[in-house]
C-alpha cells in the first residue's frame, strides 16, 4: 500500500514538473541583456533567482521612483524605453493604447496566462486579445483598524457596511476630535475600487469601444452610503500620502483605512510607533451572503514597444510575477502581497506566519482572503490622470461648499470624463450602459 502511494506522489510530482515546465519556455535567443525600470524594493533577489535559471538572460533593474514621467518623454521621442516596464494597473490601459508595449503572446499565450494568473487579471494586463505583460502585486482592499481604539471605545469590526456606518457614528459621538475613517480628497481609485469592491463598475472596454455609466445603481449605491456619512459630519474628506495624514495613523488619531493589501508595508515604514496597534480584515459588504472585493492599486510589467529583446523580457516578466522561487522572494524581501498568481497557493502556508506589526495577527491568510474575494474586472480608461485629477477638483469644490450633498458629484464627474474622452479623441464611447 505504501508503495502505490509512493507511486501516486511521485506521478503527481512528475505531473506538476511538467506543467510548471510549460509555464516557462527555454530562452532560443543569443546571450542578452535587458533592462527593466520599477520601483519597488529588493526585486534584485528574484532577478538573482531568475538568472540560475536563465544564465543567457541578464537583467538590469534601474529604479527612478515612479517613472511615468521619463517613460511619456520616452515614448513621444519614440525611443528609450526600457524593456520591461512597471506601471499600474489604472494606467496600463494608456500605455497600451499609445502603443507603448508589445505583445507577448508568442510567448505567454492567454491560455497558459489564465492558468498562472486567472480570468480576471487579463483586463489589466491584455487589450484586443493581445497580451502585454504580468501582473504582479495584488491591490485587493482590505480594511486597517486600530485594535487599541477599538478596544477604548468598545467598537465591533464591521462585516456589513451597515455596520461600519453604525461604528463611524458611535466613535464619532464618543471621540469627537477624532476620525473614524478619513477617505480621500482626490485619489480615483479609491472611489472607483469601492464600487468595484460592490461588485459593479463605472467604465469598461469591449469589442472597440469604451462604455461609461457612472450614474448605474451600484455606483450611486456607493457614493449615497458615503455621502450621507459625509454629509452629516460623520466621517471627513482629507488629503493623504503627507506627513500629517501619516502622523494620524502613527499616532493613532484615525481608526480606520481602507486601502489595498500593499497598504500593510506602507504603514511598517510611515507609521513606526504604531507597532501591535493595527489589525486587518477583509473589507465589509452591502449583502455578507454575497460578497465581493475590488482592487486599490497594484502593479505589472510590461514588455515595451521600444524592447530589441522581447522573447527575453517575455519569460523574464512570466517567471518574475509566477515562479514560487520568485513569490518567495517578493514576499520575503520586497513585502509586496504578490498573491495574483495562482501559484501563490503554492507557497502561502510558508509565508503566513504571525506579524509583530499587526500585534501577533497572520495578515497573509487575511490578505490571501481579501484577494480571493475579487470576481469581477473590468479596462480602466484611457484618460486616467485627468479623470483623477477632474474628481479631486469637484472634491475641493464639495469641501469649499460649492457642491451641496457628496452624492452630487457623481453625474457631475461623469459630465467632464466623457468630456475628456471626446477632447482626447475616443469618439467610440457609449454612455448609459456597460457590457456584461
Amino acid at each position: 500500500m505504501k508503495r502505490v502511494a509512493l507511486a501516486l506522489l511521485l506521478a503527481l510530482a512528475l505531473s506538476v514538473g511538467v506543467c510548471a515546465a510549460d509555464y516557462y519556455p527555454e530562452y532560443t535567443g543569443p546571450p542578452v541583456e535587458i533592462t527593466m525600470w520599477a520601483w519597488t524594493s529588493n526585486e534584485n533577489y528574484s532577478i538573482e533567482e531568475f538568472q540560475k535559471v536563465y544564465p543567457n538572460i541578464t537583467v538590469i533593474w534601474e529604479d527612478f521612483g515612479v517613472h511615468y514621467e521619463k517613460a511619456q518623454t520616452a515614448l513621444a521621442a519614440g525611443s528609450g524605453l526600457p524593456d520591461v516596464l512597471m506601471v499600474e494597473y489604472s494606467f496600463a490601459p494608456e500605455y497600451m493604447d499609445l502603443g507603448a508595449f508589445q505583445p507577448i503572446n508568442k510567448w505567454l499565450d492567454e491560455e497558459t496566462f489564465v492558468k498562472l494568473y486567472g480570468e480576471q487579471a487579463l483586463g489589466w494586463c491584455s487589450m484586443d486579445g493581445e497580451i502585454y505583460g504580468t501582473p504582479q502585486d495584488s491591490g485587493a482592499i482590505a480594511l486597517f483598524y486600530r485594535q487599541d481604539l477599538f478596544d477604548q471605545y468598545g467598537l465591533e469590526v464591521p462585516t456589513t457596511w451597515e455596520e461600519f456606518a453604525e461604528q463611524a457614528r458611535k466613535f464619532k459621538a464618543a471621540a469627537p476630535h477624532l476620525e473614524f475613517n478619513a477617505p480621500p480628497l482626490g485619489y480615483a481609485l479609491w472611489w472607483v475600487g469601492l464600487v468595484w469592491q460592490s461588485g459593479g463598475k463605472m467604465f469598461d472596454y469591449h469589442d472597440g469601444n469604451w462604455y461609461i455609466d457612472f450614474t448605474n445603481p451600484i455606483a450611486e449605491k456607493v457614493f449615497e452610503f458615503w455621502g450621507e456619512l459625509i454629509d452629516e459630519g460623520t466621517i471627513n474628506v482629507t488629503m493623504w500620502w503627507n506627513a500629517d495624514w501619516y502622523n494620524s495613523l502613527n499616532m493613532g488619531t484615525t481608526a480606520t483605512v481602507l486601502n489595498g493589501c500593499w497598504f500593510a508595508e506602507w504603514l511598517r515604514y510611515n507609521a513606526p510607533d504604531s507597532e501591535g496597534m493595527w489589525r486587518v480584515i477583509a473589507p465589509p459588504n452591502f449583502d455578507p451572503s454575497n460578497p465581493h472585493n475590488g482592487m486599490l492599486g497594484g502593479s505589472g510589467f510590461y514588455v515595451t514597444a521600444h524592447s530589441k529583446n522581447p522573447e527575453a523580457a517575455a519569460i523574464f516578466v512570466n517567471w518574475l510575477n509566477s515562479h514560487p522561487d520568485s513569490l518567495r522572494c517578493l514576499n520575503q524581501y520586497s513585502n509586496l502581497p504578490i498573491m495574483v498568481s495562482t501559484r501563490y497557493e503554492e507557497v502561502v502556508h510558508e509565508l503566513a506566519v504571525d506579524d509583530s506589526f499587526f500585534g501577533g495577527q497572520n495578515i497573509v491568510e487575511e490578505l490571501w482572503h481579501a484577494h480571493n474575494l475579487i470576481n469581477t474586472t473590468f479596462v480602466g480608461l484611457p484618460i486616467w490622470s485627468n479623470l483623477d485629477n477632474a474628481l479631486s477638483l469637484l472634491l475641493q469644490d464639495y469641501v469649499d461648499g460649492k457642491i451641496e450633498r457628496f452624492a452630487d458629484i457623481l453625474p457631475m464627474w461623469e459630465e467632464q470624463v466623457i468630456g475628456f474622452m471626446e477632447e482626447f479623441g475616443y469618439f467610440n464611447v457609449i454612455v448609459g450602459e456597460l457590457p456584461d
